[in-house]
């Protein structure tokens, strides 16, 4: 008997119990209005549910946590206490449909949910920008996002170790939205640093030192490097 492919299970949907709570209290509804009010925008929760929400024995479902933050009159971003990860979170936290991202972006909603989906975005050069803008990220936002923190840092290391100016095209297409002469200014300072970091610790006096950055290290210093040259 052929077996049917697995079905990729979707992560939790970052959730911030004590935000949802604070939110239902300001607006001085019982767990059991706010559960009345789901059912408006198409979710029914029991009130008991609503409390295993806020005391976090329970995660809301994404059509969850929407008709929640619609019900609480709070943008869903709140109600995940800054922990959005991935691009779905993301959306989730702007209320953006997917059929929405989709348009915004000149995708099908079917190829914009495979991208969505996947563990790591494939969207080109354009396409990541585009995505930038619509769900409004940062550029180490988009990196995280698109699942591109291993390629940026391995990046990274090729510019430490040799032609920091090869790996300048490369950065750029990881992270469209940054400015090009800030990323070349970083790349060329982590070059210098790791080239003076390289030959000290090879030196005898330096031996029982710490090591050169790795690059998690190199990556932290990167962004605190184009934070800092980024144009005003």
């Amino acid at each position: 008997m052929r077996r049917r492919p697995a079905v990729p299970v979707a992560a939790p949907v970052p959730f911030d119990p004590a935000a949802a709570r604070q939110a239902r209290e300001l607006l001085g509804l019982s767990p059991a209005t706010l559960a009345r009010a789901m059912a408006a925008h198409g979710t029914y929760p029991a009130p008991a549910q609503v409390i295993a929400w806020e005391t976090g024995e329970l995660l809301p479902s994404e059509a969850e946590l929407t008709a929640l933050a619609r019900s609480l009159w709070c943008p869903p971003g709140q109600l995940m206490g800054g922990r959005a990860s991935s691009v779905r979170d993301h959306r989730l936290a702007l209320d953006l449909p997917q059929e929405e991202a989709a348009r915004q972006l000149g995708l099908t909603p079917r190829v914009y949910a495979q991208l969505e989906s996947a563990p790591r975005w494939t969207g080109d050069e354009d396409l990541t920008y585009l995505l930038a803008q619509v769900l409004r990220l940062t550029p180490y936002a988009l990196v995280v996002a698109t699942g591109r923190n291993e390629e940026l840092q391995a990046a990274l290391q090729r510019a430490v170790h040799g032609r920091w100016q090869s790996q300048a095209r490369t950065v750029a297409r990881l992270v469209p939205t940054l400015d090009r002469a800030a990323i070349e200014h970083a790349l060329r300072v982590l070059h210098d640093e790791g080239q003076t970091a390289t030959g000290l610790w090879g030196s005898e006096r330096q031996q029982d030192e710490a090591p050169p950055p790795g690059p998690e290290d190199q990556e932290l210093r990167f962004w605190r490097l184009v934070a800092g040259s980024a144009p005003a």
